[in-house]
């Protein structure tokens, strides 16, 4: 009988093929299969989970930073070349569109400026990515030499392939993996994106014709329109009820959306929410209880010390004094006190030169017989010399000393005839103001004929002893002044009597007190919370604890701060554009002064529901309201005299739904925008048919609207504030949250006499509208336009088309990407955060 091994000898060559064979296929084969066939999963799961989708393509974690980096070593590559570039005394071309990571600064007084590296987003990076799958698509190629035409361009033509493969060792390192040639082919990527890019987005400022006119048209038109609205609300009745497949749709559609109401978008992904509780401190409500400890002692006190602000107003007559006649008129040297109402003589010691501005506040009709205009130019003596001298009132030689100063001042004058006072106010009004700075008493308005004839004979000599006889006049020496005083010598100070103002200065000195009463209340009830929130942290360790019941009795906080003279309040969960609407955030709002790098100083609004959202603090922790001053620099008066302690009481994450968990708000959109399309027809019809205001008035009462909104002489734009952005006009009857650029524009292109449909910024209210009347006609505009073009456009149109195209690009690019091309299942900055 033969036994196995005797089988195996005779058949041992047959045997080895076949063992070999089999251990082939046991180390070689079998591993592979059973790990695609066991191991799979695990594979997936070291690969990351998808973390976002460009189309149909699949992006994993490691994808996403594989993109980043690629990203990151061609700018800092192409940073470092345009860098070498500057050394060797180059001139660069830094590529336009810019690439990811690559920034150039301009040049400052603090920094020479140049090529700046930075970090690229994961947000970016697949932006990019998606660009350079569409210009596969569109069937774009970058050959080789594409690729070496824009490292040499980029570098100004100084470096060759050799230095760019040393920069490339640079920056990776001398152990790199990376080679040249890895190098540029993620450069030929970088420009697949960068040149599809270059097809809607161009470098500077290029205008068009055609853009440049509709620039200065709405700059410059302006209109009248009347118009009625046609709300979409009024339709929803009509829309019925949405299919499965269409709200399976539109959920779809917007299910990795946030909504933005105030950009009109919609979204079904949930933002994350808080619940807020506070403890409310107002000044107001302590300055009673601190106004009683004020005695009556301290309020004389105060007035006593303080009376110069109490002082009461003196008014100046509205009726002009009446010129003293020749008999009434006195010497200067009189000392006799002045009768109510007229005025007080000067005082002997002011210098003769400020004297000159008194004859302007006497009446004007004299000298305009007395001393004709005409007469001035006809010699170049002072005018004073030429008419004849009043046989009462002989002339001496004394004031001959001053004739010099008469003459200056004839000769200066003049010259002030063209300043922007004289300029900017015919009549006279801004430069007698300007003239009587000084305290004099006001001039009574009269015709601008006889405030330039009086103006000249002030000028020729204002102490002219032949003044008309309308003017109190004496013979006068250099020590002495016209009788013109100023208004804090017309008679006795008087001042308020102290009863009327002893509760104004009870307040005032109360203010200090409530605010220290305020202070130490809130910090009373804040250091009870602290206890309490102390004793729940360490708790929070226990297993039978639940971290998210709040440590806090709010019956018990609500009876404290009663107590306290605080208010205790409560904002429920909500997400921060519905918590953005609450009155809790339009009251707990704070201005501070904060310096600024290119303003010095600007203004900032802080807002503490914003900041309940935007700092992680943990859960029943409280914060102060506004707390101290963000900047170092100190510009409050004193502390803030409303001040909040807050907390949160709960909080949810954001999350992507499902249907199921938004179901009612898809329903309710689907309805919202069928009803839109409906109200927009029904506007586009109506304006069709209306011909004139009459028709319009028609179609209002058709549609059961109230009568037409008449709004006259509207304009595009409300201001034109320099180099800031330009802010739309207004509309009466028409709120101006609810004004858009899409109402505007289509208000401002419609001709005169003739109909359109301008929305809301929401698009949920159409307004038939109809252009009544214009300032100038559109062949003027333009004619106007031809006229202000010396050369070259004006700044204030490029500026303006220059906004106008990069909103073009706007559209453009999200036309381009639609929200469901790219599609983040996590939030890009937390990835960025997590990598």
């Amino acid at each position: 009988m033969a036994t196995p091994f005797k089988v195996f000898r005779d058949n041992q060559k047959i045997l080895m093929v076949v063992f070999g064979a089999l251990l082939m296929v046991a180390f070689i084969i079998l591993p592979p299969v059973l790990q695609f066939g066991f191991t799979n999963r695990q594979v997936e799961l070291d690969k990351g989970e998808v973390v976002v989708t460009v189309g149909k393509e699949e992006l994993r974690v490691d994808d996403v930073r594989e993109l980043s980096n690629k990203y990151n070593l061609v700018a800092r590559v192409m940073t470092a070349a345009i860098q070498q570039c500057v050394q060797l005394q180059g001139s660069p071309n830094p590529p336009m569109p810019p690439i990811p990571g690559l920034q150039i600064q301009p040049p400052t007084q603090q920094s020479p400026g140049g090529p700046v590296y930075q970090p690229v987003p994961a947000e970016v990076a697949v932006r990019f990515h998606a660009w350079a799958k569409k210009a596969d698509d569109m069937g774009l190629v970058i050959d080789d030499e594409a690729v070496r035409e824009f490292l040499s361009e980029t570098a100004g033509g100084r470096l060759s392939d050799y230095d760019y493969n040393a920069l490339l060792g640079y920056v990776t390192g001398e152990n790199s993996l990376i080679t040249y040639d890895y190098f540029f082919e993620m450069v030929r990527d970088v420009l697949k994106a960068q040149k599809i890019q270059a097809l809607v987005i161009r470098d500077g400022r290029v205008v068009t014709p055609s853009s440049a006119w509709v620039a200065y048209r709405n700059m410059n038109r302006t209109i009248s329109v009347e118009m009625f609205p046609i709300a979409a609300t009024n339709f929803t009745s009509k829309v019925g009820e949405p299919s499965d497949s269409q709200i399976k749709e539109l959920f779809e559609k917007y299910r990795h959306q946030s909504r933005n109401p105030m950009a009109n978008q919609i979204g079904f992904r949930q933002l994350d929410k808080i619940a807020l509780a506070y403890v409310k401190g107002d000044i107001a409500n302590f300055v009673d209880a601190a106004k009683s400890q004020i005695t009556d002692e301290q309020v004389a006190a105060y007035y006593e010390e303080n009376k110069d602000s109490y002082r009461k107003p003196t008014l100046p007559s509205a009726e002009p004094e009446k010129p003293a006649t020749e008999g009434e008129a006195a010497p200067m040297e009189t000392t006799e006190t002045p009768a109510e109402g007229e005025k007080p003589a000067a005082e002997g010691d002011k210098p003769m030169e400020e004297a000159k501005p008194e004859p302007m506040t006497e009446p004007m009709e004299e000298p305009k017989t007395e001393t004709p205009a005409e007469e001035k130019p006809a010699t170049e003596e002072p005018a004073k010399e030429e008419p004849a001298q009043p046989a009462d009132e002989p002339m001496t030689e004394e004031p001959k000393t001053d004739e010099a100063a008469g003459e200056e001042s004839a000769s200066e004058e003049p010259k002030a005839e063209d300043s922007s006072f004289n300029q900017a106010s015919p009549s006279g009004v801004q430069l007698v103001s300007y003239l009587q700075d000084e305290g004099a008493d006001p001039m009574p308005e009269q015709p601008a004929e006889e405030v330039v004839e009086e103006e000249a004979v002030v000028v020729e000599d204002p102490m002219d002893d032949n003044a008309p006889e309308t003017q109190t006049n004496a013979p006068m020496t250099g020590t002495e002044s016209p009788a013109e005083g100023t208004p804090t010598e017309e008679g006795p100070v008087e001042y308020k009597p102290l009863a009327e103002v002893q509760d104004q200065i009870r307040t005032r000195l109360a203010q200090p007190i409530a605010q220290k009463a305020m202070t130490d209340a809130l910090s009373e009830i804040r250091s009870e919370l602290q206890l309490q929130y102390e004793s729940y942290r360490y708790s929070k360790s226990d297993e039978n604890s639940d971290p998210t019941q709040s440590p806090y009795d709010s019956n018990a906080l609500e009876t404290m701060a009663t107590k306290l003279g605080l208010t205790f309040g409560a904002m429920p969960l909500m997400d921060i554009i519905s918590a953005s609407e609450t009155e809790l955030a339009r009251e707990a709002m704070h201005m501070e002064i904060v310096p600024d790098p290119v303003r010095y100083l600007r203004q900032e609004n802080r807002s503490m529901v914003a900041e309940a959202f935007q700092f992680g603090t943990p859960l029943f922790q409280s914060r102060l309201f506004p707390g101290a001053p963000q900047s170092q620099m100190m510009f409050q008066r004193g502390e803030p005299e409303v001040q909040y302690i807050y907390w949160k009481t709960e909080q949810k994450d954001g999350f992507v739904p499902t249907l199921d968990d938004v179901r009612p708000e898809v329903v309710s959109t689907w309805k919202q925008l069928e009803a839109q399309k409906l109200a927009k027809a029904e506007a586009e019809e109506v304006a069709g048919l209306v011909k004139s205001k009459e028709g319009l008035l028609e179609a209002a009462k058709t549609h059961d609207a109230a009568p037409p909104i008449v709004a006259n002489n509207i304009t595009y734009f409300s201001q034109l504030p320099g180099q800031q952005s330009l802010t739309l006009g207004d509309i009466a009857g028409v709120p101006s949250e609810e004004i858009s650029q899409e109402m505007m524009e289509a208000l401002f292109s419609t001709p005169l006499n003739a109909s359109t449909v301008a929305p809301n910024l929401k698009q949920t209210v159409y307004y038939v509208a109809f252009v009544t009347g214009e300032t100038e006609t559109n062949a003027e505009l333009r004619q106007n336009l031809l006229a202000v073009i010396q050369g070259s456009l004006p700044d204030s149109v490029l500026n303006y088309s220059s906004q106008e195209e990069n909103m073009v690009t706007g559209v453009i690019l999200q036309d381009y990407f639609d929200p469901s091309h790219i599609e983040w299942k996590v939030d890009p900055m937390n990835f960025d955060a997590e990598s």
